[in-house]
């Protein structure tokens, strides 16, 4: 009989498995919303899964197949979420109605996971208390300031590329060495060495943090898929092991400071600041944010307390968050330019201009560098870091074609679909500087997203890869070593354009021509 029993109830679990999961599978069709066929438990994922195609691939199959509509349906895996492919539409979640989508979505356990407590990961009032205090960081005169630093890292690239140059040079190590030295120097005030030293544990260290080995993918993927179950099972967003000792090797830059009373002006010295002053009041708002005026009183005082482990999540996500972002973005910039030699010798064109205009690669004459910056945004809309943008639904919103979106509800932005949209971009696939020599029209070019969420170092990132283009161009002249297999590939379970094997260059020094 109790085997009788156990085999009933098996069979009535799998058949409300079964029924549950055929009914997510049936979300969006009961909506009224267009999608792509779902496979169970795999929703449109299964290409993913299967290694034949990645996320960025899977969503603009979505985006091409319903040009008509405003949003599509997207399952990933069990999770169901509303794919915004409409620009306009684009424009109004990430900046006229923000209001109703402040938040990305993300669910963290903070007294599980501190270090989770980074500027990307806060909410609401916390969020922009903290972006607004945050925010000074990157003005025109404390990037003039950190660019100074830059020169003598740059010499550290000169001497590694010198060093290396009867040789195929990986330039995504080497790229990822440099900014490396750049961020740690030029942002924090250490001097990580890794140009001179690119087997030393911080270079190591730094690289596992994008590795696209199964424990990442998976921890990052149901971050995204089952954000309020990770929350339970205390996952953190980053590799614990990691994150600990970038946290060490900051403290101790702090520490060291203090007991030498040495100021910078950088981002370590405004953390410093942050924590002496103990907390952060939100009191009124901004003339600018319109958005929160919904959520905010104005006779209200809110108080957000800055420990020393908020102080560190924001530190170590800024640090580590740059190594690989404007490494991927310098490799794949050199990538399409050694392949165009007219690009390649129109910007080493500008750059002698502006350098013989400015007395040197100054951060004036990299201002002025128009048909560099052009060539940057061109290499950020064929290789978006992100493929897709998320957004909950704080407050419900009713789209122009009816549909509402009710709090809680996750939708998605596919950065690197409209990027690819000949509507926006003619012969997208072409690599064209020009392109940008105008405004792109507003919600087609997101690679650092847009309005009160864009990323908040965009123009320290722009800064660095301009200067890194800048130096290499003024002393060498590169093309593919025939040993690089194009088309680049990409790991299609890994999150963003990361290349599954080595591009190599091979380089000529100018005045050795």
């Amino acid at each position: 009989m109790i085997g009788i029993a156990l085999l009933v109830l098996a069979i009535t679990a799998l058949a409300y498995a079964f029924n549950w999961i055929k009914y997510w599978t049936k979300y969006w069709e009961k909506k009224g919303v267009k999608c792509l066929p779902a496979v169970p438990i795999f929703g449109n994922c299964l290409p993913m899964v299967l290694n034949k195609k990645n996320v960025s691939e899977i969503m603009e199959d979505i985006y091409n197949a319903f040009p008509d509509e405003p949003v599509a349906g997207y399952y990933e895996f069990l999770t169901p979420r509303l794919l915004i492919r409409d620009n306009e539409l684009v424009q109004k979640v990430l900046v006229k109605d923000f209001g109703h989508f402040v938040d990305h979505g993300f669910e963290v356990d903070e007294k599980k996971n501190p270090l989770d407590n980074q500027l990307f990961l806060m909410t609401g009032n916390k969020w922009r208390a903290f972006r607004t205090k945050m925010a000074p960081l990157f003005t025109s005169g404390k990037l003039k300031t950190m660019y100074d630093v830059m020169n003598e890292v740059g010499n550290g690239l000169l001497e590694y590329m010198d060093k290396n140059k009867a040789n195929d040079i990986d330039i995504r190590e080497a790229m990822g060495l440099f900014s490396m030295d750049i961020i740690g120097s030029a942002a924090f005030g250490i001097n990580p060495a890794v140009l001179k030293n690119p087997d030393s544990e911080f270079r190591v260290k730094g690289k596992q943090i994008n590795d696209p080995n199964w424990r990442n993918l998976i921890r990052i993927w149901f971050f995204f898929a089952f954000p309020k179950f990770s929350k339970k099972l205390g996952f953190s967003f980053q590799p614990r092991a990691v994150t600990s000792y970038f946290c060490n090797i900051i403290r101790n830059a702090i520490d060291y400071r203090k007991k030498n009373k040495i100021q910078r002006n950088d981002f370590v010295q405004m953390m410093m600041q942050l924590k002496e002053k103990g907390n952060i009041e939100l009191k009124t708002l901004d003339s600018t944010d319109d958005y929160l005026k919904d959520e905010l009183n104005e006779a209200s005082t809110e108080i957000f307390e800055i420990t020393d482990d908020v102080l560190m999540a924001q530190a170590q996500s800024f640090l580590i968050a740059g190594f690989e972002a404007t490494a991927l973005l310098l490799t794949y910039a050199m990538l399409e330019i050694c392949q165009k030699p007219d690009i390649q010798d129109a910007l080493r064109k500008e750059v002698l201009e502006q350098v013989k205009l400015n007395g040197g690669l100054t951060y004036e004459a990299l201002k002025n560098m128009k048909y560099l910056e052009q060539t940057v945004k061109e290499t950020q809309r064929i290789y978006p870091l992100v493929p897709f943008l998320t957004r909950v639904c704080t407050k419900s919103y009713t789209l122009p074609n009816g549909f509402t979106i009710e709090k809680g509800e996750y939708l998605y932005i596919p950065a690197a679909a409209i990027h690819m949209d000949p509507t926006f971009y003619p012969d997208p696939k072409t690599f064209k500087p020009e392109r940008f020599a105008e405004q792109p029209k507003p919600g087609t070019f997101l690679p650092f997203g847009e309005g009160p969420r864009m990323c908040i170092a965009m123009r320290y990132a722009i800064l660095v890869i301009k200067y890194g283009l800048a130096l290499f161009l003024l002393n060498y002249r590169a093309k593919l070593s025939p040993s690089t297999k194009l088309p680049v590939k990409f790991h299609n379970r890994a999150f963003g354009n990361f290349p599954t094997e080595k591009i190599l260059f091979n380089i000529e020094k100018h005045n050795e021509e």
